[in-house]
């Protein structure tokens, strides 16, 4: 798989008109955090919706926020990670909840200061470093996370060899 780098990726105004003309309701960040050819996955509370599910840290885009800014955002609130730069896109998808009718999820890949240093939300009850296909086959997840967890598991291999 190949990452479409900062300088490549599509601007946010575009993928924004998109989304609205193809009707998409909100849109959502996926954040792959990447570090030492591994991805950060993060599990979802047994209480919530999809609980005990695994994924990637993000979330919904507040109105007049920016990608950048949720991305920064949510890090900061479901992992206490400190965001430093964005190291690429790869394929998201969509989606809907009993709330959201109509979800796009961009996916990016992250880097952040001290990865080691995980502190989740209420959200989440567990996390794991994901290095191998097998690690993530082995999840309780939905089949598009999984697709994305692999996608995001193959870039940063890529990143890693770079």
């Amino acid at each position: 798989m190949e990452v479409d780098t900062p300088a490549f990726m599509i601007p946010e105004d575009t993928l924004l008109k998109k989304a609205k003309a193809d009707s998409i309701t909100h849109v959502s960040t996926g954040i792959a955090v990447v570090w030492s050819g591994k991805v950060l996955a993060v599990r979802r509370a047994a209480d919530d919706y999809l609980g005990g599910n695994y994924e990637l840290p993000g979330g919904g885009v507040e109105q007049g926020e920016t990608l950048r800014a949720a991305i920064e955002r949510e890090l900061r609130e479901e992992t206490s990670l400190e965001f430093v730069d964005v190291l690429g896109m790869f394929p998201g998808f969509d989606y809907s909840t009993p709330s959201k009718p109509r979800v796009r999820q961009f996916n990016f890949l992250v880097s952040v200061k001290n990865p080691q240093q995980v502190k989740l939300s209420p959200e989440h009850d567990a996390y794991s470093w994901l290095a191998s296909e097998q690690e993530i086959e082995s999840l309780l997840t939905t089949a598009v996370m999984k697709t994305c967890l692999h996608d995001a598991l193959e870039v940063a291999a890529d990143l890693a060899s770079v």
